[in-house]
């Protein structure tokens, strides 16, 4: 089973997302399953420079609703064992972000994902910055001076580029939104259990109508 995961670094419902994803498959008994990250941006107009977090979300949301939403995340975050910290976190683009995330290994590729979200979240770093995407990697087990060669060219710009047109272009508004062999979605943090509930869903789907592209 292939699951698409469209995500954003900066999305802290992601993260969770995230979590809940993995306690779903320590759970999952059934055929070998594949993640596939797939890129999404919620802003393209981020400076490319970086912003505080708080400067960026009172813009968008308003000063009076920060903390209120802040404190919602922070609490869903402890409930599937994940911290975050918006105290000094910098908004920035997250296109280089997803290329790093496409330029990893296959094998390297959730491990990259899970350093970007960290280092975002709970380290306060710049995760637009190459020297630290380089260094995502290196924690990551991926060259890290290779890795920076690679981010400093053009590689992965376009592909990157075309597969977040194709979120758009499929209809994906917010993420996280998880694809289960492109026989059936789910949009927002779901729970494990309805993620496991949706992995068993497409394998019952699958058995119906195998032909099914």
């Amino acid at each position: 089973m292939n699951i698409d995961v469209y995500h954003d670094i900066a999305c802290p419902w992601c993260r969770i997302g995230k979590a809940n994803l993995e306690t779903a498959l320590q759970q999952w008994d059934g055929e070998p399953v594949t993640i596939t990250w797939q890129p999404f941006l919620l802003d393209q107009d981020v400076p490319a420079a970086g912003i505080p977090i708080g400067d960026f979300y009172e813009k968008k949301f308003g000063a009076e609703n920060l903390e209120p939403m802040f404190e919602r995340v922070r609490q869903a975050g402890r409930n599937v064992g994940v911290e975050f910290n918006f105290d000094d976190a910098v908004r920035a683009p997250s296109e280089n972000a997803h290329r790093l995330a496409w330029l990893a290994p296959d094998d390297a590729k959730t491990a990259v994902v899970e350093g970007l979200q960290r280092a975002y979240f709970n380290e306060q770093k710049n995760v637009a910055d190459l020297e630290t995407l380089a260094g995502i990697a290196e924690a990551a087990g991926v060259d890290r001076a290779g890795t920076l060669r690679r981010l400093q060219s053009d590689e992965g710009v376009a592909e990157t580029a075309t597969a977040i047109e194709n979120a758009y272009r499929l209809g994906v508004t917010g993420v996280p939104f998880f694809v289960f062999d492109n026989r059936y979605a789910l949009s927002g943090a779901q729970p494990a259990e309805s993620i496991l509930a949706a992995m068993r869903q497409t394998v019952q789907e699958r058995a119906l109508s195998p032909n099914l592209a």
